[in-house]
């Protein structure tokens, strides 16, 4: 999957293929930017987002002021699940982490194309249930295993998600996403460059050895993937 190129998003396509379901000026194509907060916690639903290109993160922000990401959104789902769920206000703070296009839907049309499209509906359940396997793995991932090992399972599925090897991310703001200091993330990608598994400088990351990253990501990446490709092939087959 990766450096193939990125389709429209998969769960859209069964909203855009029923067009009695799709009511196309509730519909905007946007730029997301890193960094952007597309919502806040517990913040009331009126667009819900659906990544083509860019890449979000879900956030849970603690009363002490630390975060961390409980989830990855790009273009197999929708940020704003909770929407289709019974719940207009969001669990968890959205962030933009890689930049790209999204669409942009008004969540009441959202949620009446999920009440009218039957296909679109066992989409969304079924994503659902691949991002509640995600946020339990990752728990998992945060518990259990070591900076090296979280970092290189959150770039692998970063990639899997976008066209290219490379990213632009600071490390303070990898930091904030896994819950660690900055130090601790500056000092992994250093031994992982060091490893010739990866090229670093100032804000870029190059992927050069996948093979040898994922075997250096913990096991939890290959328990998201599996799931992951699992819902793109069954997504591919009823679309």
């Amino acid at each position: 999957m990766p450096n193939s190129p990125i389709r429209d998003n998969y769960l859209f396509e069964f909203i855009s293929k029923n067009a009695l379901a799709c009511d196309s000026s509730s519909v905007q194509e946007v730029s997301l930017v890193r960094g952007q907060i597309l919502f806040e916690k517990e913040e009331r639903l009126r667009n819900v987002y659906f990544p083509i290109s860019s890449v979000a993160s879900r956030i849970y922000l603690a009363e002490c002021g630390h975060s961390s990401e409980v989830g990855m959104v790009g273009y197999e789902g929708v940020v704003g699940i909770s929407l289709f769920l019974g719940n207009r206000k969001t669990y968890n703070e959205a962030i933009v982490h890689v930049d790209g296009r999204a669409l942009r839907m008004e969540a009441r049309a959202a949620l009446e194309a999920f009440r009218q499209c039957g296909p679109f509906q066992i989409a969304v359940l079924r994503y659902a249930r691949t991002m509640i396997s995600q946020l339990s793995q990752i728990a998992v991932c945060n518990s259990l295993h070591s900076v090296e090992q979280r970092l290189c399972r959150w770039l692998l599925m970063t990639l899997d998600r976008t066209s290219t090897d490379e990213l632009d991310l600071s490390h303070h703001f990898i930091a904030q996403l896994l819950a660690v200091r900055r130090e601790s993330i500056t000092c992994a990608l250093s031994h992982l460059q060091g490893e010739r598994l990866i090229q670093t400088s100032n804000r870029r990351i190059k992927l050069l050895d996948r093979a040898g990253v994922e075997a250096t990501a913990c096991e939890c990446y290959g328990a998201i993937k599996s799931d992951f490709d699992r819902l793109l092939a069954l997504q591919n087959a009823n679309s």
